[in-house]
C-alpha cells in the first residue's frame, strides 16, 4: 500500500516538472524498393528523413517539417510554392513579414524574414516568434542536387549559427530562451525510441535536462559533458575527440565529431577507411565487396556494397575515446551494417583526403540520449554504467515529495482560514428576533 502511495505521489508531483517540457515526436520516412539502384539505396540511407509536425499561425495549421543540424531557424513553405503542404501567410492575420533574406548553400532561392505563432506542443501554449518563409525553391533532385532537398514543408533548424544564415533567426531552443527569458531553456535532448537500422522514432524534449523532468530514467550522477569546439570559425554542434579505435587499435588522435541529424551515416577520414578496408574488407572478403562512389551534396564519397554472405560480426566495435570523461561512445557491428535485397551496405562513407573529421547523424546519436546546451555551451551524455545508490536516491525523492506536499497542505490551511475570517456576515432571523426582543424588553423596562 505504501509503494502505491508513494507511486502516486511520484507520477503526481512530477507531472508538473514534465508539463514544463516542450515534446516533439519524429519518426523517419524511409522506404525502399527493388527498382532501385544500390546508389539511389546508399542515399536514402544517407539523407535522414527526419520529420516531425508543427502548428502554426491562429489557425494552428500543422506543417510536417524535417529536422537539421546544418540550419537554423524554422523554415517554413509559403503560398508561392505549388504542389506542396505550405501555410498560407496570406491566411493568417496574425503573420508579419518583415525583410528579405540573404541565401547561399541552399536549395532556398528567396525568402523572408517573418513571425507568426506557434504551439509549444506539449505545455498547451503559442508564443510568436520569427522564421523563414520561402517564397522560391531551386530544383529537386536527388542525385544532381547539391544541398540536402526540402522534402517536407520546410525544417526545423537546431544549429548553434550558421555561417551561410546569418540574418536567419536563432533555432527554436535558443530563439525562445533568448527572447522569453526565464521561461524557457536553450537545452534539448534527443532521445530514439525505436532504434533499428532504417527504422527511427523517438523526441526532441526541449527547456531542461532529462536527470530533471524524468528522474525514474536518468540520474545526475549519471550526466557527463563535453565543451562544444569550434572548427575552422564555424559554430557547430562539434566535439573533440582524444582517439577513435578499431578493436584496440587507434586508429585517429585528437579529431573531430560533427553532429548532424540528418545524415544516417557516418561520414569518416580517408585514413580510418584505408585502416578498415586494410583490416577487414580486404583482409577477410576481397571480391565480396565493391567499393562504390556516390555523390551527396557537393562531394563524391566512397562507400562499401558487399554480398549477403560475409560475416559482419567479424567487424570490430567502432570506439570514440574521450579521456576526461574516461568513457568511449562505442558502436558495433549491428549499428554499422545495413541489409538489404541480399546486399549489406557499409554505414561509413568517406571522401576527399582532406577531409579530417568526423561527420555523424543518427548512426550514433540513436545509441546515446545526447543533451545539446547552446547557453553553457556543451553537449552532454548519460553514463549508464555507473551504478546509483538507488535506495538513497528514493529517499531524497520522497522528501522531497513530502515537502512539497506540506507546503502544500499548509498553503491550502492559510487560504481556508483567511477565506473564513473574510467572509461576508449576513444576519440570520433569529438574530434579527434576538436583537428585536432585546430592544423591546429595554423599552418595557424604562415605561415601568
Amino acid at each position: 500500500m505504501m509503494k502505491f502511495f508513494i507511486n502516486f505521489l511520484l507520477s503526481n508531483v512530477f507531472f508538473f516538472l514534465i508539463s514544463s517540457q516542450i515534446v516533439y515526436e519524429f519518426n523517419r520516412d524511409f522506404e525502399l524498393n527493388e527498382k532501385m539502384t544500390e546508389e539511389e539505396i546508399y542515399l536514402k540511407l544517407s539523407y535522414n528523413d527526419i520529420y516531425t509536425y508543427i502548428k502554426i499561425g491562429k489557425q494552428e495549421k500543422q506543417l510536417k517539417v524535417g529536422l537539421s543540424f546544418k540550419d537554423k531557424a524554422l523554415v517554413i513553405l509559403g503560398s508561392e510554392i505549388k504542389n506542396r503542404e505550405v501555410f498560407d501567410e496570406t491566411k493568417s492575420d496574425s503573420y508579419k513579414s518583415f525583410s528579405d533574406v540573404f541565401t547561399f548553400d541552399s536549395q532556398i532561392i528567396k525568402a523572408n524574414n517573418s513571425e507568426d505563432f506557434i504551439r509549444l506542443n506539449t505545455i498547451d501554449k503559442k508564443v510568436k516568434i520569427k522564421f523563414i518563409l520561402v517564397e522560391k525553391l531551386g530544383e529537386e533532385s536527388l542525385i544532381d542536387n547539391p544541398y540536402e532537398p526540402i522534402y517536407f514543408s520546410g525544417y526545423l533548424g537546431f544549429s548553434i549559427n550558421s555561417v551561410y544564415q546569418q540574418d536567419y533567426p536563432d533555432s527554436l531552443p535558443i530563439y525562445l530562451s533568448e527572447n522569453y527569458k526565464h521561461d524557457y531553456n536553450s537545452a534539448f535532448a534527443i532521445k530514439f525510441n525505436i532504434k533499428e537500422p532504417g527504422n527511427y522514432k523517438g523526441k526532441i524534449i526541449m527547456n531542461g535536462y532529462p536527470h530533471d523532468y524524468d528522474k525514474k530514467s536518468y540520474n545526475k550522477k549519471q550526466y557527463k559533458t563535453t565543451k562544444i569546439q569550434t572548427l575552422d570559425s564555424f559554430n557547430d554542434w562539434c566535439i573533440t575527440i582524444d582517439n577513435v579505435y578499431y578493436g584496440d587499435n587507434s586508429v585517429n588522435e585528437n579529431v573531430y565529431i560533427i553532429f548532424r541529424i540528418e545524415i544516417g551515416i557516418i561520414i569518416a577520414p580517408n585514413e580510418f577507411m584505408k585502416y578498415v578496408t586494410d583490416n577487414y574488407f580486404d583482409k577477410y572478403y576481397k571480391g565480396k565487396c565493391e567499393y562504390k562512389r556516390f555523390k551527396l551534396m557537393y562531394d563524391e564519397y566512397k562507400y562499401y556494397v558487399c554480398n549477403k554472405d560475409i560475416d559482419i560480426e567479424k567487424f570490430e566495435n567502432l570506439k570514440f575515446e574521450l579521456k576526461d570523461n574516461s568513457f568511449n561512445l562505442t558502436l558495433n557491428y549491428k549499428n554499422l551494417f545495413y541489409e538489404y535485397n541480399n546486399k549489406y551496405y557499409f554505414l561509413i562513407a568517406t571522401g576527399s583526403s582532406s577531409l579530417q573529421n568526423f561527420i555523424i547523424g543518427s548512426v550514433l546519436m540513436k545509441n546515446y540520449d545526447f543533451v545539446f546546451d547552446k547557453f553553457n555551451s556543451i553537449i552532454g551524455f548519460y553514463d549508464f554504467s555507473i551504478l546509483v545508490d538507488e535506495e538513497n536516491n528514493n529517499f531524497v525523492v520522497y522528501i522531497v515529495i513530502i515537502a512539497v506536499i506540506s507546503f502544500l497542505i499548509i498553503l491550502l490551511i492559510i487560504y481556508l482560514i483567511w477565506k473564513y475570517f473574510n467572509k461576508p456576515r449576513i444576519s440570520r432571523k433569529n438574530e434579527l428576533d434576538d436583537e428585536y426582543n432585546y430592544i423591546s424588553g429595554n423599552i418595557t423596562d424604562d415605561k415601568q
